[in-house]
Order: C-alpha cells, then structure tokens, then sequence
C-alpha cells in the first residue's frame, strides 16, 4: 500500500532526501539528476547501458550519468536523451537539508569540489578536450593489424623454429595487449560522435580481433566506473575465494570465515606469493575465457548467466529470441576461424595454432594484469558505506591513481596511466588525457584534496600491487586469529 501511495503522488510535487528513502525502501527505483527526480523502475529493462543505473538508485546520480554517456553535438548523445527523462520526472528535488538523509548527503558530498569540477568539465568540453582525432586511433588500428600481418609473414616465409616463432609470438601479443586498449576506446564512445558506430567498431575489434565478447565487457567495466573499488558493487574487485582485497574488506571475510558464514581455504597471507602463479598467468587464459562463455551461453540459452548482477537481461537484448548474444557467440568464433585458416596450414593443424594462441594469450594475460592492476589494487577498497566523500571526483580518486606518462608509458598502458582523467571523464578521447591532467591535479589541490591526487612510477605502481596483497594478507590473518 505504501507503494502504491508513492506512486499516487502528484506528478513533479518536490520530493527531499527522506521521502525519496523512504519510497525507495518501498520499493521504487528512484535517482537524482541535475536537481530532478527521477523514476527509473521501468526504464531500467530498455536501458541500452544494461543495469549499472541500478547502483545510483536513491543517490544523486548526476556527475556519473554526464560522464558515462557521450556528450555530442546536435541529436547525439547526452542532449537527445532529455526525450526519455521526460516520462520519467517524478518531481524537483526539495532544497536544504530536510533531515537525516539530506545531511547525510551533504556530509559525504563535497558542494564546493563539485561545483569546481563541473565547471572544469564545461571548460573541457569548450575547449575541444571531448573531440577525438581520428588519425591517431586510425594509427592505432594499423599498427594492431601490421604487427597480426608480419607476425603470419614471419611464420609463413622464415619457418616455424624458435626464433620466428618467438618472434611472431611477442608481434601478436603486442598486437593483442594494443588491441584491448583499442576496444576500451570504442567501448567507452570515445572514437566517433556516433554512438552507433563506436559499438560496431567496439564490436569488430573485441569480438573479431580479441574473441572476447563486447557485452560481457560493458557488463562488467560498467559497473567497475560507476562505483570503482566499491566492494559492493565493483566485480572487479569480488574475488575472496582467490584473492583478499581491501583491508576492511579482508577483516570482514575473516569474521564471517570464523562464523562460519564464508568459505574459502587458500592462505590469504601468502597471497602476495601465489599471485605470480595464479594472478598475471591465468586471469585470460582460463578465467576470462570461462566468464565470456558462461556470461554468453547462459544468455542466449537461459535469458540469464547467473554472473555478478547479471547487466544484460534487458528487453534491448532479449526482444529478438536472445539472437543478441548468438550473435557474440558467431562473432567471437570468427576469430578463431580466422586464426584455423591464417595458421593451422604453417603450424600442423588445430593443436599446433591452439598453442599458439595459449601461449599468446598467457603472456598477454601478464601485461593486461599488471596495467590494470597498478591503478587500482593498492587503493581505498571498501563497501560503500565506508565512503566518507561519495561525490563523483571525490569517489573516483580515492580508488585510483597516475601513473607518469611519456609516449613509452602511453603507448604500453593504452594511456591508462592517467587513470584519474579516465575515471571522471570516460569518454574523453584518451589522447588529451595528458593535457587535462595538470588541470584536474589543481582541481584537487584548490579544494585542499592534493593528497587524492596520486601518481606513482611504473615500476612503483606494479611493486604496490604485491605489497597491498600482502598487507591485505596481513589484515585477514590477524583478524581471522583474533576472532
């Protein structure tokens, strides 16, 4: 009844903090965006972003809504979708601090850090800072495809001995690490104005030149922008049967262990030992190659994958009989067709480019692993109540940090060494990560935040990935003996 009350309301009446806690306890799905309310319990199954919406619910979503969806000029973009928040106006937002909840707000948002940094990003935006430049991510596809080309060359005229072989290994694995950073670009939108063809370039290079699948992408890297190192929400960080992250996060795991409300059997405290076997080795090889399988056969066969809050059983994907995610499937097996044709007749047949691959694949895994690791691991990890600042700069950075550029650091880490830039603004094209980072930095240190700004080495930031393991280790060890 309380619901069917909240739902009674007159249209557009102004709603406080409490009221929209208290309906969102009822059950509504209700967010904030630009000092509007919004009701999103419908439009989450035809959201083309899946359900990452879902973790903003009851929250000021604004920042994280301007930064996740392209910004373009004329019908594109952000602009156009003021068509489909229309039907979903509940109301204005009450102004001042009406309660509990509305001080709550006001005590884990930042006002005078947020007004800053969205004038920053109008700036940015002014200043062309949003606009991509397509001879350079052209230069990039090209370079992914010359090295694929020369590395079949180097097999099909200098033989198949050590050398070539070794040879035409590391082409392809740079050609693959190179071709990731590419996906991530398309995956983002930040290539051309048109939504439309980012996803069917993001689709081509992911599924075609990577055999990786583009929803179980978004699905999972989403979800990992929204609320970055947030153990509830982040599936990148949700992996306690393996690896303890987080020293908050590692002395919960240990209490419930001891009541007997978690499992897990491996030695926590000696996971800064066993990452160099099980982390970098194996996370493409065998964990990612079993998540896309069972994210995409779990779709088109059951409408579900049962995975870590399933993002992509939506009506966008399921109105066409799950063709949706038979197409992946088609998609990711065209690669592996491609490589049957290219090397099965240089190689002795399908074992012989099958361990090409895996051997491939596995020292590729090391470079995806310690690139994307080094701006995260060694960071804030904590549930989201744990958050003392939760405004959307504030949010970002505490899970982030740099790590210093230069065109060999750029080019290795896909310009992901500016991870700070990247995380507020997503779309941003990644070669003006760099001539915005100066800016960003002052945005921090003007608010008395310089110390959320961090930057570290290369080597630095991947030596703070096996000693945060360790201290995390640590945390879980002695908590597990003390409870």
């Amino acid at each position: 009844r309380v619901v069917e009350m909240c739902r009674e309301r007159v249209a557009h009446e102004p709603l406080s903090w409490e009221e929209i806690d208290t309906e969102v306890r009822g059950g509504r799905k209700l967010l904030v965006l630009d000092g509007n309310v919004y009701d999103v319990g419908e439009w989450v199954n035809k959201h083309p972003g899946g359900k990452v919406l879902l973790s903003y619910v009851g929250e000021d979503a604004s920042d994280a809504y301007a930064a996740l969806h392209k910004v373009a000029e004329g019908s594109e973009g952000k602009k156009s979708m003021d068509k489909f928040l229309k039907p979903l106006l509940v109301g204005p937002l009450k102004a001042g601090k009406t309660g509990p909840k509305a001080e709550e707000h006001a005590a884990t948002h930042d006002q005078g850090m947020e007004r800053d940094f969205r004038r920053l990003r109008r700036d940015l935006e002014e200043a062309g800072m949003f606009k991509p430049n397509l001879w350079f991510y052209g230069a990039m596809l090209a370079h992914i495809l010359l090295l694929e080309a020369a590395a079949w060359a180097t097999l099909k005229h200098l033989g198949t001995s050590w050398v070539p072989y070794c040879a035409a290994v590391a082409m392809l694995v740079t050609a693959q690490a190179q071709a990731g950073w590419l996906q991530h670009d398309f995956g983002h939108l930040s290539v051309f104005k048109s939504r439309e063809w980012n996803l069917r370039m993001h689709r081509f290079v992911i599924l075609h030149l990577k055999a990786a699948s583009s929803a179980w992408w978004n699905y999972r890297h989403y979800l990992h922008h929204a609320k970055p190192n947030v153990a509830d929400c982040d599936p990148d960080i949700n992996m306690p049967y393996v690896f303890m992250l987080g020293n908050d996060m590692a002395k919960r795991w240990a209490q419930k262990q001891r009541e007997g409300k978690a499992g897990g059997v491996l030695p926590y405290d000696k996971q800064h030992l066993y990452w160099w076997v099980v982390g970098p080795p194996l996370l493409l090889p065998l964990y990612f190659h079993y998540e896309n399988l069972r994210f995409l056969l779990g779709n088109a066969i059951f409408g579900r994958s049962g995975m870590w809050r399933d993002s992509y059983g939506t009506k966008r994907y399921m109105s066409h009989g799950r063709a949706f995610f038979w197409q992946e499937i088609l998609w990711m097996a065209s690669f592996f067709v491609r490589w049957h044709v290219t090397y099965a007749p240089l190689l002795g047949g399908v074992w012989g480019w099958l361990t090409l691959y895996m051997v491939v694949r596995t020292i590729e895994s090391h470079w995806f692993v310690w690139v994307t690791q080094m701006s995260h691991l060694s960071m804030d990890i904590v549930k989201y109540s744990g958050r003392a600042r939760r405004d959307w700069p504030s949010l970002q950075a505490v899970a982030t940090c740099n790590v210093e550029g230069g065109a060999f650091n750029d080019w290795f880490t896909g310009h992901l060494n500016y991870q700070i830039e990247h995380h507020l603004f997503p779309t941003m094209p990644r070669h003006n990560y760099a001539k915005v980072a100066p800016l960003v930095k002052s945005l921090f240190e003007k608010n008395g935040r310089g110390g959320d700004y961090v930057a570290k080495t290369l080597l630095g930031a991947m030596g703070d990935i096996v000693s945060s393991l360790e201290s995390y280790g640590g945390a879980w060890r002695e908590a597990y003996e003390e409870f």
